[in-house]
């Protein structure tokens, strides 16, 4: 059989994929048909209310077709209300006592025995089936019997679950259902079904499996005989942790379920749950609003137990997700302010600092024109000296000596124009860093208030929201950062290998793939430039003070030269090309 069986699953395999794949549209049907419930139970009252009609109609003494048009508005409630239904079943009841059938008279006990049974009411099950006498009754109500009281044993065996009865109760029920077996029709939808139903309580799933596959193939069944198939085979699904696999059953179960207007089923509530689990709070509050709708209508007890224990988890976790976005929303909306804050606050100091620079241009072009005047006087001056040489000549004793104070003067002021030079070109490189930074920012700032401003008179506060949580401080602080490397390495392409050189091997910093520098370098970097204050180091790195000062310190202890002359060997670190 095992065989035969993994030989079918390789035969089904595609048609399985084929289900997986089906599930978001499955989905999709699943909410339409829940939205056109409605137009599906009217259909069902129409019929009920013509079958009503013509029950009025009837003659009272025209019992068999009284019996007839209860029995067909029985089946129409069965599993819609389960009041109207037992009404139904004892109307049979007593139609049967006045046609003075026995034969009728105990199906009719066992319509309202199969509704106990569904509400839960398993005592007055049990006392109804041990009064009930099928041996002179026709094989369709033995097959009845036989079955209805296997379910009994099973739905009495799960709601123990225990080591003690449950077996006890399973053997009893598998023994009734042989029984039931052995008069339904081979070919039947209830051969099938209970034969996998004996398989799956006998512990092999795979034979219950193959049965309900077989019988769902069968494109005759109704919506009820498709949904009770399907609901079982997502049941076995899940039972082996097979979730993906259950889910798309469940789900055409619910469907057909919704469409047959069956109140008393199982299919969305078990699909509310494998949605809740996934996560999906709002897919899984409408399946469980409709599943406890359902239950509320049918007004069967059992039913609305089951539900009860997941709706409120759904409804508080859906409470508490709400309040959860709510409360993201505040604080994006509170960051997004300070943002805006600080963006103006930057624009007014950018401002300033631009008029500055205009006043130091206009500064600059008048040293320039100084020193164009100073040149023309050198000129002026050379041509003196010429004049003057043999002058110069007589006090040559005195030029040597002026030549070694010259010499010494040149040397300090090469030095102080090679600082000038470096200083320029720090100067010339983080100016263009800082307007190339300030016109991607102003740029950036533009296109952000910009699509609020749109946002918000459009009211797309979803957008908003999203564009909100796309801001990432951080990520734009790392840019700056990394930015803020570039730029020093290329005016100090060697600092890295020149600053390792003052520490012992172990000692050096070893930069990761991807690094340009390290926080313990962009604090020594600062300091080359000229930044020695321990708070705007902090601030400009987003540290502080005390954690500045920490790093500083723990590195001045590793230095293999005296650590209170670390700060000044980084300040004649050059590299630069002058």
């Amino acid at each position: 059989m095992k065989v035969i069986f993994r030989l079918c699953l390789l035969l089904l395999a595609p048609f399985a994929s084929f289900a997986i794949s089906r599930t978001d549209s499955l989905s999709e049907q699943l909410n339409l048909a829940i939205k056109n419930a409605s137009v599906y139970d009217a259909n069902k009252l129409k019929v009920i209310n013509t079958l009503k009609r013509l029950l009025n109609q009837s003659s009272l003494g025209d019992v068999n077709n009284q019996y007839n048009i209860c029995l067909k508005l029985y089946e129409e409630y069965k599993y819609y209300k389960f009041d109207s239904s037992m009404i139904y079943a004892e109307k049979l009841h007593d139609l049967a006592l006045a046609r003075n059938s026995i034969s009728l008279l105990t199906d009719a006990k066992l319509k309202v025995i199969f509704l106990m049974l569904s509400s839960g009411m398993f005592k007055e099950t049990f006392d109804a089936l041990n009064g009930i006498n099928i041996k002179d009754a026709p094989d369709s109500v033995k097959a009845e019997y036989y079955s209805l009281t296997a379910r009994a044993y099973y739905n009495l065996a799960d709601f123990n679950n225990d080591n003690l009865y449950t077996p006890t109760y399973n053997n009893r029920a598998n023994l009734y259902l042989d029984s039931a077996l052995a008069l339904h029709s081979s070919n039947s939808f209830d051969y099938f079904y209970y034969l996998a139903l004996k398989f799956l309580k006998k512990g092999n799933p795979e034979s219950a499996l193959f049965n309900l596959h077989k019988v769902i193939a069968n494109r005759s069944l109704d919506f009820h005989q498709i949904a009770l198939a399907t609901s079982t085979i997502g049941g076995i699904y899940i039972n082996q942790g097979l979730i993906d696999s259950a889910k798309p059953y469940l789900l055409e179960a619910s469907i057909a379920d919704i469409k047959s207007s069956t109140k008393e089923t199982l299919a969305l509530l078990n699909l509310a749950s494998i949605v809740y689990k996934e996560g999906d709070l709002e897919q899984a509050l409408i399946d469980i609003e409709k599943a406890n709708a359902d239950a509320t209508f049918y007004n069967a007890r059992l039913r609305k137990v089951q539900v009860g224990a997941i709706l409120p988890l759904i409804q508080g976790e859906m409470i508490h997700t709400i309040k959860s976005q709510k409360k993201k929303l505040l604080a994006s909306i509170l960051v997004l302010s300070l943002l805006v804050l600080l963006l103006a606050a930057f624009a007014i100091i950018i401002r300033k600092q631009l008029k500055k620079l205009k006043v130091t241009r206009a500064k600059l072009y008048e040293a320039h024109l100084k020193q164009q005047q100073i040149n023309q006087e050198l000129e002026e001056v050379n041509e003196l000296k010429e004049k003057y040489n043999k002058q110069l000549k007589e006090t040559n004793d005195q030029l040597l000596e002026a030549n070694e104070v010259k010499e010494k003067f040149n040397k300090q002021l090469q030095e102080k124009n090679f600082q000038l030079v470096e200083a320029n070109q720090i100067k010339e490189e983080y100016i263009g860093y800082f307007f190339d930074l300030e016109t991607q920012f102003l740029s950036r700032f533009d296109k952000f208030v910009n699509s609020l401003e749109k946002k918000l008179r459009e009211r797309k506060w979803e957008d908003i929201k999203s564009i909100l949580d796309n801001v990432d401080t951080k990520k734009e602080k790392e840019e700056i950062l990394k930015n803020f490397d570039k730029a020093f390495l290329r005016l100090f392409p060697g600092f890295v290998t020149q600053f390792n050189t003052l520490f012992k091997e172990e000692d050096k910093i070893k930069l990761k793939d991807g690094q340009l520098l390290n926080t313990d370098l962009r604090i020594f970097a600062l300091i080359r430039l000229g930044i020695i204050e321990n708070e705007k180091i902090a601030n400009i790195l987003d540290y502080s003070i005390n954690t500045i000062y920490a790093k500083k310190t723990k590195i001045r202890s590793k230095t293999i030269i005296n650590k209170d002359d670390l700060e000044k060997k980084i300040i004649e670190i050059t590299t630069l090309s002058v």
